[in-house]
């Protein structure tokens, strides 16, 4: 098992593309939202998955092969491209793809000795460790900075800043903390450990900037090039920005989850109905936009978003394209 990092796609991808129609009203938006499946297909094998996207519709994932080894992929222009595997190593997986077309992952060989990679200009680079045989990569930002997570010969892994070919450590992440979520200032997001340290943790969402971490929220998934941050508070999907922590509210139900955030503050997420059935959900506006009314089925996973509000997601063991 790989340490958590982000949210990743299940067993398929799609990428779900809505127009760019922020420039409407909330309402006029969301009747506008309408849904056509392409099929991006696999690398020969029987399922694919996309974990991420960025404003340029490169999307980037996991696809099985035609011998069942899984493979990092980004998909450009209707086209579908094996990244590889590091030499000696087995699978890999994309996870991030900034806007200069950077794409970052893990490889994994055998013994599950896993390498944070990076895709840059045609090669795959091994981002190396802290001196351990662990390291993986969770976030790439727009300056080509890698967010990750490496371990020192003797201890458990540390989060950690891959820059210029240099690694900085941020610190020893305990057993149950996480690391989600990276944008261009550098700030950090996700699970943290903090005073009083009782059993197992004292765990609470927060930002990590220049080595302080401020509390928001129980969980914090995900963070844009504005500051602002998405995640859970309370059971309920939250927007924290300027130092306001906003409830998004649910379909009726009694929880909701913010997995991402694109730089126009549309969050994208999961919400119950009243009837307890979890449904794919933008908010967008002050709206929770149940995503089942626009083309989206109650089973199909979405996982990032572009400030085109295009979708990754997955549907059906396939990746696939909702345009």
């Amino acid at each position: 098992m790989r340490y958590p990092t982000r949210l990743a796609a299940v067993v398929s991808a799609s990428v779900l593309v809505v127009s760019a129609l922020t420039v409407l009203p909330a309402t006029a938006a969301s009747a506008a939202l309408a849904y056509r499946a392409v099929d991006l297909g696999t690398l020969g094998g029987a399922a694919s998955a996309a974990t991420a996207t960025n404003d340029r519709g490169t999307v980037v994932g996991w696809s099985l092969t035609a011998d069942g080894a899984r493979h990092a992929f980004v998909w450009r222009n209707g086209v579908m491209t094996d990244l590889g595997v590091l030499p000696g190593h087995l699978e890999s997986t994309a996870v991030d793809v900034n806007e200069r077309g950077e794409v970052v992952g893990t490889s994994t060989g055998p013994e599950l000795i896993t390498r944070a990679v990076l895709w840059r200009n045609g090669q795959m680079i091994d981002l190396g460790t802290l001196g351990g045989d662990y390291s993986e990569a969770v976030a790439v930002n727009d300056r080509g900075e890698v967010l990750g997570l490496s371990n020192p010969a003797t201890d458990i892994p540390h989060r950690v800043v891959w820059r210029d070919g240099a690694i900085t450590d941020l610190g020893r992440q305990d057993f149950y903390e996480l690391t989600t979520g990276f944008n261009n200032r550098g700030d950090v997001v996700g699970t943290f450990n903090v005073p009083p340290y009782d059993y197992p943790c004292t765990c609470v969402g927060g930002r990590l900037r220049d080595g302080v971490v401020t509390r928001v929220g129980d969980q914090a998934t995900a963070i844009n090039n504005l500051g602002h941050v998405v995640g859970v508070a309370g059971g309920r999907a939250f927007r924290w920005r300027a130092g306001v922590l906003t409830d998004l509210g649910t379909l009726g139900g009694a929880t909701s989850r913010a997995i991402a955030v694109n730089d126009l503050g549309v969050v994208l997420g999961g919400a119950d109905t009243a009837a307890g059935v979890r449904r794919p959900v933008l908010w967008w506006a002050g709206q929770a936009v149940d995503l089942t009314a626009h083309g989206l089925g109650a089973t199909d996973a979405v996982n990032d978003l572009d400030s085109r509000n295009r979708l990754v997601g997955s549907r059906a063991g396939r990746a696939t394209l909702f345009r």
